[in-house]
């Protein structure tokens, strides 16, 4: 009898720790289902996730370093590359479905996987998308969104392409009521569709040995940057949004060192580094004598390095969702200065979602006063996460044996 092949896409080995942290808890969990299951990962960054993971890989563009090496030889002619790109495109069409024949389901693996942000042309991410569940439908592959993330999508052209994906698949799931919302909101037929948690609450291995419990109050603080310009992400256009950002950050870390606070830097992607660099260099730089020796800035670039950083502090002030999720794994109390619904979404569902506060429009007070309300807190906190992380791994558990054990759950 072949070995069931799963074919799992997504953005992962390109330097964003919950993309990957939400790879490595399908990972874990498809052997406990399936365990002679082959995985093959469909990535931006294979190379990364193949010495990870010692799965298989192949990247989202087939003809990726060829065109990396001919766009590298600037004598190339542009209209070259043009006409290469298009007889690649044609072989990809023409080829990739029969490659699929072998495959029992293509797994769109949780993150953000059906907005927008970031994203410059619709040819890119959202192209990729649909191309890649086109090919799979084609091939005879059940198509499944597993726990994503839906909404906004602003460009109009990605919206076609990328609920025209949606659209493919056989199962449906994702990870917030807002994406439901949004995706009936732009005439998406949700019928049958699912809601469960991220799948990172399902993730195993960081939490067998003893996790400190946070001191209250607390004395070591997370800070979780976020190199933010707007949605579109284009520095060109939303330098003003991280200047405005960053200015406040500072106040608030001023805040927390003159009251005595350790302040922890946390990061949750590689394109982090500004802010994690400004504010080393604004406290280091400054003539506070008081203020040195009290900011931690280590690197970080694996799940297992991020939970481990968590792990020490006492509350976590952060941005990224899945910053904010980890330390929510770790039973930590956090404020979520997020730029996205889901953030508060998951915060509503922790019974904790009056420490949110939108990113743009966040202020140094109020973010003090939530700090300061969590230190009056105590141990309520902790106790109503522990009991909903308990409730989202059964949900998860729930969800796995549904598409891996039972077929009726298919359209």
């Amino acid at each position: 009898m072949e070995k069931q092949r799963i074919v799992l896409f997504g953005h992962f080995g390109s330097g964003n720790i919950g993309n990957d942290s939400t790879l490595e808890a399908a990972i874990q969990n498809i052997p406990k289902y399936l365990p002679d299951a082959e995985i093959i990962c469909v990535c931006n960054g294979p190379k990364v996730i193949a010495e990870r993971f010692h799965i298989p890989t192949l990247p989202f563009d087939i003809s990726e370093s060829k065109n990396e090496i001919k766009s590298a030889n600037r004598s190339v002619a542009r209209v070259k590359r043009l006409s290469k790109r298009v007889v690649d495109e044609i072989q990809f069409w023409l080829d990739r479905p029969a490659w699929f024949r072998g495959a029992e389901q293509f797994i769109v693996v949780g993150t953000g996987a059906v907005d927008d942000m970031g994203v410059q042309r619709a040819w890119n991410a959202p192209y990729d998308l649909y191309k890649w569940c086109k090919c799979a439908k084609l091939g005879g592959a059940k198509v499944i969104f597993l726990s994503v993330g839906a909404g906004p999508i602003v460009d109009p052209l990605s919206r076609i392409l990328m609920l025209r994906a949606l659209r493919l698949a056989d199962y449906r799931s994702y990870r917030e009521t807002f994406a439901l919302d949004y995706l009936r909101s732009v005439g998406f037929d949700t019928t049958g569709d699912q809601l469960y948690p991220d799948l990172v609450f399902s993730l195993q291995g960081y939490f067998c040995g003893s996790i400190p419990k946070p001191a209250t109050p607390a004395n070591t603080v997370g800070l979780g940057l976020l190199n933010y310009y707007g949605w579109r992400h284009d520095p060109s256009i939303g330098e003003h949004i991280y200047q405005e950002y960053i200015g406040k950050i500072k106040q608030f870390v001023a805040w927390l060192l003159d009251h005595g606070k350790t302040v922890r830097l946390i990061v949750g992607d590689d394109t982090d580094r500004r802010p994690f660099d400004e504010i080393v260099e604004y406290v280091r730089g400054s003539k506070n004598d008081a203020w040195q020796g009290r900011l931690i800035a280590q690197e970080c670039s694996t799940v297992g390095e991020l939970f481990d950083q968590l792990a020490q502090t006492d509350i976590l002030v952060a941005s990224r969702f899945h910053n904010v999720l980890s330390a929510l794994m770790l039973e930590r109390p956090v404020i979520s200065i997020g730029y996205h619904e889901k953030n508060v979404a998951l915060m509503r569902e922790m019974g904790l979602d009056k420490y949110c506060q939108h990113i743009e429009q966040f202020t140094v007070e109020s973010l003090i006063q939530q700090f300061q309300e969590y230190e009056d807190a105590g141990d309520q906190t902790i106790s109503k996460i522990h009991a909903q992380l308990e409730n989202y791994r059964r949900l998860l558990d729930e969800q796995y044996q549904k598409i891996f054990l039972d077929e009726r759950n298919f359209k």
